[in-house]
């Protein structure tokens, strides 16, 4: 993995960055502190976020075909979390373990509390709630925060300028007419 990089985005970005399955493990938790703290609390950000399928990962590292299973099932559930469609990727075969897999030595725990799109792959393991969707506007940055509270001043601005111009208009308007009268 590289020093000085931004967290992945994209459940895509996890995959193209995985070396071996401990790099896939931390780059899925960075990716999974991405969609809790940035801001990716709305459905097409979400979409957005699962979309473009990963590389698959099988012939790239021991146990990479956990790690392409453990994709195509996180994606899958996610969008059943959020609402949305399902990435067409997940119905890939190339997605799904041929024997079962366990997280740790609690197998019974995990046979009832794995999600079912993690099941049907064979994987049995319990993911991190990262589905947080919040009502409202999408967060900003506190530079697009300044930057549209300047559009606004400029917006002010001008309007106050073009009603200053009106109102000299009038006043020259109404000396005239005054003038005119005595």
């Amino acid at each position: 993995m590289k020093d000085n990089r931004q967290l992945p985005r994209q459940l895509a970005e996890v995959a193209a960055e995985s070396q071996s399955l401990s790099d896939f493990g931390h780059l899925l938790r960075e990716w999974n502190h991405t969609l809790t703290r940035a801001d990716i609390s709305n459905r097409p950000a979400l979409g957005d976020a699962i979309r473009q399928p990963p590389r698959l990962l099988a012939n790239e590292f021991a146990q990479g075909e956990v790690a392409d299973a453990y994709l195509g099932a996180y994606a899958e559930w996610i969008a059943d979390q959020a609402g949305i469609h399902r990435p067409q990727w997940t119905s890939d075969s190339n997605r799904s373990l041929a024997q079962p897999w366990f997280a740790d030595n609690a197998r019974a725990s995990l046979l009832v509390h794995a999600p079912a799109s993690f099941r049907q792959r064979n994987l049995f393991t319990v993911p991190e709630e990262v589905v947080c969707l919040r009502r409202g506007r999408p967060r900003v940055s506190q530079t697009q925060k300044k930057a549209k509270a300047r559009e606004r001043d400029r917006r002010y601005r001008q309007r106050m300028q073009a009603l200053i111009q009106i109102g000299r208009k009038h006043a020259t308007a109404g000396d005239l007419k005054e003038a005119n009268t005595k």
